[in-house]
This record gives C-alpha cells, sequence and structure tokens, in this order.
C-alpha cells in the first residue's frame, strides 16, 4: 500500500437489527490509536482514497455501505467523486465551517446520488442550515438524559432527515431510542446481553448450552461427539450437507455422520458444530456472531505471534466464547459454569487476566479501532474480512467454517479417496 492505512469499522442496524453498513475507523502508520486526522486535507483525503481502492470495500464491509468521515475541505475539494456513491455515506465531522459554499457542494454530491451525513449533531443556531441539505443526522445517546434526546428528536423531525442513534452502550438505550421513532442504531448494545438474571442461563438455552459445553470437552472422542450430532436432526442434516458441499468437491456422496466425522477431524467437527449452534439462536443480531467469529480469528492469529499463546483451536475459541454472554442472556460467569473450560480460560473471559485476558483485551481494542501497533492492525483487517465470509456461509447453510488457519480441513488426497 502506497500510504499505510489501518481499518477498523463499527456496525450500523436497521429497526431489524440487520447490518445496514458499517462505519470505518481509519488509523495512520504512525499514529495506530487516533484516526487521521492532519492539518493536509489533501493528504489525508489521499489516506482515505488510498484505503478504499487498496484494501478493497468487499473486504472491508461486503456487500453493505460504508460510512466515511469527511471534512469541510474533502467536500469543497470534490474528493467524493473518487468513491462510488452507492457504496457510502459521506459523514460530514461536527465543528465544520457552515456557509454558502459548503451548502450548495453538498446538494450538488445529493443530485449526483452521494448520501450525507451530519455526524454528532448538537443542535445550534449556526448547524441549523445543514439541516435540509442532509439526509441523516447521527444523535449521541452516551451520557445524555433521555429527555435531552427526546428534545432533539422533536426538533429534527419537520426536516424529514433519517435519525441515526449512536453510542448506544445497552439494549435498554436501543429500545428506547427505537420507540423514540431512530431509524438506524450504532453502538456495542448488540453484545450485551438482554436479560442480566442471577437465575443463569434461561431454560430454553440449557440444552443447547450443554450441547456446546460437551464439544468443548478437550476429551470427547469420535463415538460420543456421533452420538451428541445424531440426537439433533437439524445439525445432523447440516453436517452432511456442508461435507457433500462442492467446497469439498467429493466424488462421491458421504451419507454416515461417522465418515464425515472421520473426514473433517475432531477438532474442525468440534468447531463447526459450536459455530452452527451459534447461528441457530434466531432472535439474535447476526453480528454477534460476525462480532465473534473475528475476535476468534483475532486471537487464533495474534496469540501465536504476538502473546506467545499456543494451540490456536483454543485461543480461537476464547475469541468466539467472548460473545456468549450475549448470546445466551446471561451473565458470562453463570454461562461459563457450566462449560469445562480450564480456570485461565474462564478467567481470561470473565475477568480478562493472564495472557489470553490481555490478549482478548487486545482484540476488543482493535475491533474499536485502537491498535497497539502495525501487526495487530494487519491481523484485524484480516480477521474482519475472513469473518465477513464465513458468516455469509454459515448463514447460507453453506461450508462455513473451515475455520482453522487452513481453510480447507480435507486435502485434496483425502478428497479423492473419499
Amino acid at each position: 500500500m502506497s500510504a499505510d492505512v489501518f481499518v477498523a469499522r463499527q456496525p450500523i442496524f436497521d429497526p431489524q437489527l440487520e447490518v445496514a453498513a458499517y462505519e470505518l475507523l481509519f488509523r495512520g502508520a504512525n499514529n495506530h490509536e487516533t484516526a487521521v486526522i492532519s492539518d493536509n486535507e489533501e493528504a489525508t483525503s489521499t489516506v482515505v482514497i488510498n484505503a478504499f481502492t487498496e484494501l478493497g470495500l468487499d473486504t472491508v464491509v461486503g456487500d453493505r455501505r460504508a460510512w466515511v468521515n469527511v471534512s469541510r475541505e474533502f467536500i469543497l475539494g470534490a474528493m467524493a467523486y473518487a468513491l462510488p456513491k452507492d457504496r457510502v455515506v459521506l459523514e460530514l465531522l461536527e465543528d465544520q465551517a457552515v456557509d454558502a459554499e459548503l451548502l450548495g457542494q453538498l446538494d450538488l454530491l445529493r443530485r449526483d446520488g452521494y448520501t450525507i451525513a451530519l455526524d454528532d449533531f448538537a443542535w445550534s443556531d449556526d448547524r441549523e442550515p445543514l439541516l435540509s441539505h442532509v439526509d441523516i443526522v447521527k444523535v449521541e445517546v452516551l451520557g445524555r438524559e433521555p429527555e435531552a434526546v427526546a428534545s432533539d428528536v422533536e426538533k429534527l423531525r419537520p426536516y424529514g432527515v433519517t435519525l441515526l442513534a449512536e453510542k448506544l452502550e445497552t439494549r435498554e438505550d436501543y429500545e428506547r431510542c427505537s420507540a423514540l421513532g431512530f431509524q438506524l442504531f450504532q453502538g456495542y448494545f448488540f453484545c450485551k446481553p438482554e436479560m442480566m438474571s442471577a437465575k443463569g442461563v434461561a431454560p430454553n438455552r440449557l440444552s443447547m448450552l450443554q450441547l456446546v459445553a460437551a464439544l468443548q470437552d478437550p476429551g470427547i472422542q469420535f463415538a460420543d461427539l456421533e452420538t451428541l450430532i445424531v440426537r439433533d436432526v437439524a445439525l445432523s442434516y447440516r453436517l452432511l450437507r456442508y461435507i457433500n458441499s462442492a467446497f469439498f468437491g467429493l466424488r462421491r456422496e458421504v451419507d454416515s455422520i461417522g465418515r464425515a466425522l472421520a473426514l473433517l477431524g475432531l477438532e474442525n467437527v468440534k468447531r463447526w458444530s459450536t459455530l452452527t449452534i451459534f447461528a441457530g439462536i434466531d432472535e439474535k443480531p447476526r453480528e454477534v456472531i460476525v462480532t465473534g467469529l473475528t475476535r476468534a480469528r483475532f486471537c487464533e492469529l495474534a496469540g501465536p505471534k504476538l502473546f506467545g499463546e499456543g494451540q490456536p483451536d483454543r485461543l480461537f475459541t476464547l475469541g468466539l466464547f467472548s460473545v456468549i454472554d450475549a448470546l445466551m442472556d446471561a451473565p458470562m460467569d453463570e454461562v461459563l459454569s457450566k462449560v469445562p473450560f480450564p480456570a485461565e480460560m474462564t478467567d481470561a473471559l470473565v475477568k480478562h487476566t493472564g495472557t489470553k485476558g490481555e490478549l482478548l483485551e487486545a482484540a476488543l481494542r482493535s475491533e474499536r479501532g485502537t491498535f497497539a501497533n502495525r501487526q495487530l492492525a494487519e491481523i484485524q483487517l484480516e480477521a474482519m474480512s475472513w469473518a465477513s465470509e464465513a458468516a455469509e456461509q454459515l448463514f447460507e447453510g453453506a461450508p462455513a467454517a473451515a475455520p482453522a488457519p487452513q481453510p480447507d480441513p480435507v486435502g485434496p488426497a483425502e478428497s479423492a479417496a473419499a
């Protein structure tokens, strides 16, 4: 890449909690922890455009739109025309000088098919003129009284703009903003349990968790695993569909669970089954799984390289299970009390202590765009790309997850022999 640019992303949800877009958070090679902000606006714009052309939009956001922070100078310099209008939302930064020149250029961009959003909008006389020249307004929720947010909504309603509630930290925040009429939602509320109950895991999730727990047992044997999968008709069906997909290119169809297990190998089946069970929790936003997959891949890659941790399969599980409290709607320690993890794994997930805890903290910081070094930034980009592709396959019931470092768990020789 001609100018080193690293990127993190934050999902933006529609009212159905489907991901409508990702806001991209750019970081420079010499400033991993804060956004790329330069006195030279043209240089900053070049960095952003390089990121789009050299990283590739599909790698970072898949088929969703990318929201990009832009400055007044970026708008007036017509830099936006270097970006595809059907793939981006231009998010005008707060505190930009507002005058007729800026408003006129915004109108031209909208006429040409670009979507404009206002970032961190706070009501003021000098910012009010922007409201007739944009499509979306972001209203910050974190740290504000609900009455103040409701007041902003009433003031904005006459302008006919789409309202986005940002920095939502809890499900209660989301539900309150949804009731106020917000149409887009941003924040990490989706990674939090809906109910934090001292009673632990809800009864309707207990059998699911028991199956997941059995899969995590390091002493489990092929025969035990086969028995568990055969008991679950849906899991059996998806396993056979998976092994017989074009992904493996087998010469003849596999029609037994035992044969499928032999071809995939113990660790791959355990991982695939866990992911399939997680993905089967229909009422949860899909992005919870995507986030878990991203953290899992990050831990799997970063652990051996930078944290002196071996056993990549255990590190993958560490990242994946960092969202299990949100999936099970119960406190993390209650959920893990039913899973046979070693103490160091449980402590890493609950308390973020030990080397594994440090690794998980690095994954969490990286997904928010705070990179300790260049290597972690590069690993995060690879993890995001891998997770997006794996999730597409997982939710389509196609070959989801050969989520090992080597993507094909069945080599050509084994395929040919099948």
